[in-house]
Formats: structure tokens, C-alpha cells, sequence
């Protein structure tokens, strides 16, 4: 066996011989398996014919080239890799892992596809999983599952696989032609962070206003101060006039605002640690407010990282 893939190698130009000292330290039987794109070699050895252990260097790209120039070709010629497991995760914002799973109850207890949730940094993932003979056979047998789930979760879903709420609002404003701007108390930044986490953002994210102060607020974003005497910079008041007024500043087709108590300290009977108003300004100069309570126990950076999240998944469901 080992022959056979050394065989190989040297067929494309390659050597599997190594330098006479690693060659030492390898268990007899051994050999290096050679790394096309960097320094760390791996290893096979068949320390008895029904066992075969193949090593690869942890850098990923590395590990990826030499298991499919060599694990992959292997187990094809042993028979072991006659079928192919084949997964799509579908995600999910806005609605809990045990809502969900109840909701697609009779789905998780099905054997092919199987379909199993997880938790995922605030948000749900499904994985529909099978084994079939080829991609196009999988695909085939996940599709329809896929697409029960879709019906079943509604605007609760918003993406596949390598998908994320950045990038799936950043696809929908493009289709719309629309732009995006961004007033931030409590996640100073955050929103505008992760909406630039998707390539290409600058054909539709504007900018932002980072306005923890209430004279920013003011003289920045138009927000009244009596607005702000009267109901407090952590209201559904001013988290609209923030969505309005960066809207109108940055001339944006849409105006998101967070302002909230991220914690630890400030919060307050009525206003407690946790408590988050998203504003949300249209095109049409409707606007619009989401109250949130996410709590004191992921702390100060699980809020902001909720509030930034939730407030690009209200645009998502206006947007669709």
C-alpha cells in the first residue's frame, strides 16, 4: 500500500524520500508523505494490514490539499469511499433552538436525511445530513427537506451554509439598489463592524454615527432634546429619531439605530441591563422601533453582539 502511494508520487515528479534523520525517527514500515504547499510533511504507516494511519500537518489549506491528493485516492482503491456524506446547515435568527425543534419535530426523528439542531452565537442552525453515491444524489434527497423547513420557519430563516445575516442583507439591499446607514449608543460599532464583514459592503453601507453622548445624539443625529429629557437617551423615542436622523444626515435609503444598557452597571428598575430599542427608518420616511430584554447573563459583549445581530435581522425582514 504504502508502496503504491509512493508509487504515485513519483509518478508526478515528487519524492516521498526524505532526509536521512526524519526517516530515522519514522516506526518501520513508515513513510513521509510529502506537503505540496508547505514545509510540514505527513505521515503513512500500516503498522498491521487491517490498520492504516495517515498524519497531516493542522495549517487547514495544507491538510485539504494533501488529504485530497492522498487520503481521498486511497480510500477509493480500499473501498471505503464508495459513498459520500453530504451536509447542508440551514440558519436561522430570531426564533429559539427548542421553538424550532418543535416546530420541525417530526423532520429530526426521520433516518435519511437526519436533521439535527444547534445553537449557534445567538442565532439556530439545522444540519440535514445523508449518505449517497454522489453530490447530485445527495443534494437531491436534502432539497425537498430543506425546502419543508423553509415553509415551516418562514422569515425566521435567512440563509445556508457559508451565509451570514451581514451577507444576506448586503445581497438584498444590491438587488433593491438600496443604501444603509447606522447610529450606534450601546454597540459603539459593532453594527457597522459586521456589516462590513461581507465583501463588497461599501456599495451599500454608507457609514455611521458611534453617539454615546447625548450632545452627539443632538448635534449629529437631530435627536430633540426634550426627546431626550423627557423619555431618556434608552427609549423607543429616541431610537427612532437616532434611525431617522442618520438616515437624513448620510442620505441613505435606510437608517438603523441601536441605543441600550449593555451592562454591567446602569441599568435601573425600569430600565434594566439588557434592555435594547433597535430603530428601523425606511425609505419612505416610516419609522419604526423593536424593544428587546437580552438579559444579564451572557454580559456586556453577548448584548452588544445580540444588538448589533438583531438589528440587521429586522432590516433582512423588512428588506424580503
Amino acid at each position: 500500500m504504502i508502496a503504491d502511494i509512493r508509487q504515485k508520487f513519483e509518478k508526478r515528479g515528487r519524492t516521498m524520500t526524505p532526509s536521512n534523520r526524519k526517516q530515522a525517527l519514522l516506526p518501520e514500515g513508515a513513510a513521509i508523505l510529502p506537503n505540496p504547499t508547505g514545509s510540514a510533511p505527513g505521515v503513512i504507516w500500516q503498522p498491521r494490514p487491517d490498520l492504516t494511519l495517515m498524519t497531516f500537518p493542522g495549517v487547514p489549506r495544507e491538510m485539504q490539499v494533501m488529504w485530497r491528493e492522498t487520503a481521498v485516492p486511497y480510500l477509493q482503491t480500499q473501498g471505503w469511499a464508495e459513498s459520500i456524506i453530504y451536509s447542508r446547515t440551514l440558519k436561522f435568527w430570531g426564533i429559539g433552538e427548542s421553538t424550532l425543534a418543535e416546530k420541525v419535530a417530526p423532520l429530526l426523528a426521520q433516518e435519511n436525511p437526519t436533521v439535527a439542531p444547534y445553537a449557534n452565537n445567538g442565532g439556530v442552525k439545522l444540519r440535514i445530513s445523508t449518505r449517497a453515491a454522489t453530490p447530485e444524489a445527495a443534494i437531491a434527497c436534502i432539497d425537498p427537506v430543506a425546502e419543508q423547513i423553509q415553509a415551516i420557519a418562514g422569515a425566521d430563516y435567512y440563509g445556508d451554509d457559508d451565509d451570514t445575516l451581514a451577507t444576506v442583507v448586503g445581497r438584498l439591499l444590491l438587488a433593491h439598489h438600496q443604501t444603509v446607514g447606522v447610529a450606534e449608543s450601546c454597540t459603539g460599532g459593532g453594527l457597522g463592524q459586521l456589516l462590513t464583514t461581507a465583501a463588497g459592503s461599501s456599495a451599500y453601507f454608507l457609514g455611521g454615527v458611534v453617539s454615546y453622548s447625548n450632545e452627539v445624539k443632538q448635534n449629529l443625529l437631530g435627536v430633540e432634546a426634550d426627546t431626550l429629557e423627557e423619555k431618556g437617551a434608552v427609549s423607543a423615542e429616541v431610537a427612532e429619531e437616532m434611525a431617522m436622523g442618520v438616515k437624513q444626515r448620510l442620505a441613505t435609503d435606510w437608517g438603523i439605530s441601536i441605543t441600550g444598557i449593555a451592562g454591567p452597571d446602569g441599568g435601573s428598575d425600569t430600565k434594566p441591563v439588557g434592555l435594547v430599542y433597535i430603530g428601523l427608518a425606511d425609505p419612505n420616511d416610516a419609522v419604526t422601533h423593536h424593544r428587546y430584554l437580552f438579559g444579564t447573563l451572557g454580559g456586556r459583549d453577548w448584548v452588544r453582539h445580540l444588538s448589533s445581530a438583531s438589528a440587521l435581522d429586522q432590516l433582512r425582514r423588512r428588506l424580503i
